[in-house]
């Protein structure tokens, strides 16, 4: 029987900016579930902290944010230094067993991640780096992205919104990452020397997403065959090492397993609603299947998701999913929303009738 986790065991890791109610939100949330737990919050020396539930609190000078300059008309800020600094000197101060990280604008409803910690226990000896698996968000943990239907591998794209794991795993997973060399680094592409380069993401020149680089920096230490010269350097043997390094060391699991999400992005309750690069993450259902596939052949799947088991399918009903978010979303610009209630919606809902009666076909 494995040990029960309590609360006392748990150091939580809060890092990055204070947020106005949000991060008071989350430390409240920790608070509730976790009562026990040590909550470090690791935030920048200008925020104030004036009211916020913490026990140990870690003020550091802000690296700043660089701003890439592809974005023309508006500023877009790469904040990884600014995540890395706040991450790693909370990391310093948790003491306990366990650590849960997560950023300041996330927040837990409950605590059903613990009971998922210990759900599946075989490994292969390829690549298994840390002591226990560690839990990660689906959100955003990518393996590909699909742009105008032209789908591209995205290795070692690890969502980092909140990890939960041995300290030990979590400090060997996040530790490793050091502040790259900037501005080169976030306007990678742009410089003479990478011209000849293409980014996978079409939107940004940065070297690596912020959330490729932390993964890959970790394994990319402790595997000498781990290699990628930026984001462009795919190959079919990277993206297979990425594969079993993320399905032999994680867990990825979604709201309604994990209990935690995001107070920033209205979605993070109900995936689907991330629209069809839903079915490019590593969601449960997903994750349960490559477990099953890469780690212990003998295990039956529990997670049923029509969306994910037949991709045609999924791809219709959650592009239809994605215009009625941004319909409803009290965010969406008033532009957007006419043009979803004009276009997205009647275009993606002539294309998802077929779908819908192949569905209904299929059930009879």
């Amino acid at each position: 029987m494995e040990e029960k986790i309590t609360s006392r065991d748990i150091s939580v890791v809060v890092q990055g900016p204070i947020h106005k109610g949000r991060t008071k939100k989350c430390l409240q949330s920790i608070r509730k579930n976790l009562p026990e737990a040590e909550i470090i919050l690791s935030t920048w020396d200008d925020n104030c902290t004036t009211g916020l539930d913490y026990d140990i609190l870690v003020l550091n000078k802000d690296p700043g944010a660089v701003q890439q300059n592809k974005f023309k008309n508006i500023k877009f800020y790469n904040n990884m230094s600014r995540m890395i600094v706040s991450t790693n000197s909370g990391l310093e101060k948790a003491e306990r067993k366990y650590t849960l990280k997560l950023r300041t604008d996330c927040c837990l409803e409950n605590t059903n991640f613990l009971n998922m910690f210990d759900c599946f226990p075989k490994r292969i000896d390829n690549y298994k780096l840390f002591e226990h698996r560690i839990i990660a968000s689906t959100l955003f943990s990518k393996f590909a992205i699909n742009e105008h239907n032209i789908k591209t591998e995205v290795p070692f794209h690890l969502s980092d919104w909140w990890f939960f794991g041995l300290t030990s795993d979590v400090k060997k997973l996040l530790l490793s990452s050091t502040l790259p060399e900037e501005p080169y680094f976030s306007n990678y592409f742009e410089y003479p020397e990478n011209a000849s380069k293409k980014s996978v993401f079409k939107k940004f020149d940065w070297r690596f997403a912020p959330e490729q680089y932390i993964c890959y920096s970790c394994f990319s230490k402790y595997y000498d065959d781990i290699r990628m010269e930026d984001c462009s350097d795919i190959s079919e043997d990277i993206n297979r090492k990425s594969q079993i390094c993320l399905i032999n060391n994680f867990i990825f699991l979604e709201y309604k397993q994990s209990g935690i999400h995001n107070l920033k992005y209205k979605n993070s309750k109900y995936e689907p609603f991330a629209g069809d690069q839903y079915l490019d993450l590593y969601a449960f259902y997903n994750f349960e299947l490559e477990y099953k596939k890469h780690c212990d052949s003998s295990y039956i799947p529990t997670a049923k998701n029509i969306l994910l088991s037949d991709r045609e399918i999924g791809y219709r009903i959650l592009r239809f999913y994605k215009h009625l978010y941004k319909l409803f979303d009290p965010e969406t610009p008033l532009q957007v929303k006419i043009e979803q209630f004009f276009i997205g919606i009647p275009i993606s809902g002539i294309t998802l009738i077929p779908t819908l009666f192949k569905i209904i076909k299929e059930r009879k």
